[in-house]
């Protein structure tokens, strides 16, 4: 497939998973031959002025929810994320599209912090409901497009992301745990994420309090604070629990150091309730650490047979922390759920999306513009 692909997507590095996805699927589709743009153009000034007299930071929206833009000549239109079909509904180009949803959890859980968010967010669904081909990252995300948005199933393509193999494999670094500040012989428990709700971290407290009353233990938190309010409850939480010594917050890890990190774990933990696609996961695993996971959303399509699958409930504290027990004990189960999840992730490379993507734009360049 050499027809020239117009991405659009927002400007910036690799940050997120969705800047990530971007940058490798760039790289991966210019070396098969297909031309690549960056189509999102800013608002002039005088509608960021008069929205920011109202409070409202307009630049933050529009860039997340474009409604402008200027199409290069193409044979397809690639929207790199949902959040970008806004466009299809103000400004739709003339040819076949396609859109990438990583995932619609604020439209499914109502999650909005403002109105004008929510207002924004249903523009982009109405937006992912007139492209002409949608690609999910998992099976679950396709589910909930069809559930949710009454997309028919045959518009959906699963295509999961990859990892970069190069960068997150077992990396054993003598000075990680001294930089850290954990003593030689101390077993670590890794979280990689936000404090976002529905990342469940309030449910992985609680099971470390149990964990510890056993093992001499400690929680590694990477991340950032990207919900101030819920860190400030969650460092209450920490303190009522008497674990203030267990928990470590890593706001800014390099590149280069999270896969030395992910290696000198014990294990790691995702207990999301809802993830469109769980990159420290298959990262973890990646790097030949054991994994616990809840047992929702995207999460046990990415681990298949690796890992110890927890599922949702009013127990859900106790079963991760009698999992986490399991691991910590027993030597044996933690290292063939080591080697399973090396073997697991391995089949999730950017270059099998990009070969998969590759089949899509062929599909594509068949679809009238008026229909799918």
């Amino acid at each position: 497939m050499n027809a020239p692909v117009a991405l659009i997507a927002r400007a910036g590095g690799p940050a997120t998973g969705v800047g990530r996805y971007v940058v490798e699927l760039q790289r991966a589709l210019r070396a098969a031959g297909s031309v690549m743009a960056d189509v999102v153009t800013p608002m002039p000034p005088l509608p960021y002025r008069l929205l920011r007299r109202v409070g409202l930071d307009a630049q933050a929206f529009f860039a997340t929810y474009p409604i402008r833009a200027h199409y290069p000549h193409a044979a397809i239109y690639h929207f790199s994320s949902q959040n970008l079909a806004s466009l299809l509904v103000v400004r739709p180009p003339r040819g076949p599209t396609v859109v990438t949803v990583h995932d619609i959890i604020p439209y499914v859980l109502g999650s909005y912090r403002t109105r004008t968010e929510r207002w924004f967010d249903q523009l982009a669904m109405a937006g992912v409901q007139r492209a002409h081909w949608l690609v999910a990252d998992s099976a679950a995300t396709r589910d909930a497009l069809v559930q949710h948005l009454g997309i028919a199933p045959v518009r959906i393509r699963v295509v999961p992301l990859g990892i970069d193999h190069q960068r997150f494999r077992p990396l054993h670094d003598a000075e990680a745990r001294a930089r850290l500040g954990l003593r030689p012989d101390q077993r670590t428990i890794l979280y990689v994420g936000s404090e976002d709700p529905r990342k469940n971290l309030a449910m992985l407290i609680d099971a470390l309090a149990r964990v510890r009353q056993h093992h001499d233990v400690v929680l590694l938190k990477v991340g950032r604070a990207h919900h101030l309010a819920v860190r400030a409850q969650l460092v209450a939480q920490i303190a009522a629990l008497g674990l203030t010594d267990a928990v470590r917050f890593l706001e800014d890890v390099a590149d280069d150091v999270l896969p030395a990190i992910y290696t000198l774990a014990d294990l790691s933990v995702m207990p999301s309730l809802h993830e469109g696609f769980g990159f420290p996961l298959l990262e973890s695993m990646a790097c030949g650490t054991s994994v616990v996971y809840s047992a929702a959303s995207s999460l046990p399509e990415l681990a298949g047979d690796a890992g110890l699958a927890i599922a949702p409930g009013p127990d859900m504290a106790q079963a991760t922390a009698a999992a986490i027990t399991r691991l910590l004990d027993e030597p044996q189960l933690a290292a063939a759920q080591r080697e399973a999840g090396i073997a697991r992730a391995a089949h999730f490379t950017w270059r099998r999306t990009a070969l998969m993507m590759q089949e899509i734009y062929a599909m594509a360049q068949h679809t009238n513009a008026g229909g799918s």
